[in-house]
């Protein structure tokens, strides 16, 4: 794991993961999930439980629902969820105050780029929609990266594209696996309390920093 700069060191770039982060895109993960499954001839799962198995990436996520176990049909599967979760972008909706914050980031000049383990295509689908896609340098979805998180090869990337050393940026998510990549990347973290873990979860994850409005992370800035 790469040594990371104090808190109190300067911010000079900023990462986020895209879904329970600045999207809430579970309505489509739950639709797409269930008509992906019923579309290759598997029963459809409760939305609690697709929600819960959103830790996992999509193909491995795909076959536990499912039961499949060979590697091949979960792609086969996760390709499905990615088609369909395009076609239904519209479901998803920003949380309130993610256009403030990255309005707030640009204005300080600070490059922002998006580090997802869903599907690239339907990340930016979803940004372009919202109108937001102009705000970042990089928008990296799941087979953008050489392997997905906790890996932090994705957040590398990322920081490579925005021209700024790992340590010099900031990671803000909502998961285990967004704290652990951010950490081996070498860069501080942020835990937000708005996606679908509780705030006791979240403050266990092991970030830097836990908030509870998007605000507080412009005042980070």
């Amino acid at each position: 794991m790469t040594s990371r700069p104090s808190r109190s060191a300067p911010i000079h770039g900023v990462l986020y993961d895209h879904d329970g982060t600045l999207v809430n895109s579970l309505p489509v993960v739950v639709a797409a999930t269930n008509r992906a499954l019923r579309e290759h001839g598997h029963a459809e799962d409760a939305g609690a439980a697709i929600i819960a198995a959103m830790v996992l990436p999509t193909a491995p996520r795909m076959g536990h629902h499912s039961g499949v176990t060979d590697s091949a049909r979960q792609w086969q599967l996760a390709h499905a969820f990615y088609r369909i979760a395009r076609e239904l972008a519209g479901l998803a909706t920003l949380y309130p105050g993610v256009p403030e914050l990255l309005a707030a980031a640009a204005v300080r000049g600070l490059p922002q780029g998006v580090v997802s383990n869903n599907d690239g295509g339907f990340v930016r689908a979803v940004l372009t929609g919202f109108g937001l896609d102009h705000h970042f340098a990089a928008l990296i979805g799941e087979q953008d990266m050489p392997a997905p998180k906790p890996d932090p090869a994705g957040l590398l990337l990322a920081a490579g594209l925005m021209a700024r050393p790992p340590g010099d940026c900031i990671f803000v998510g909502d998961s285990g696996s967004d704290a652990a990549a951010a950490h081996a990347a070498g860069m501080r973290s942020v835990g937000v309390t708005w996606g679908i873990h509780t705030p006791e979860q979240v403050r266990a994850m092991g970030f830097d920093w836990v908030v509870e409005r998007p605000g507080e992370i412009a005042e980070l800035l």
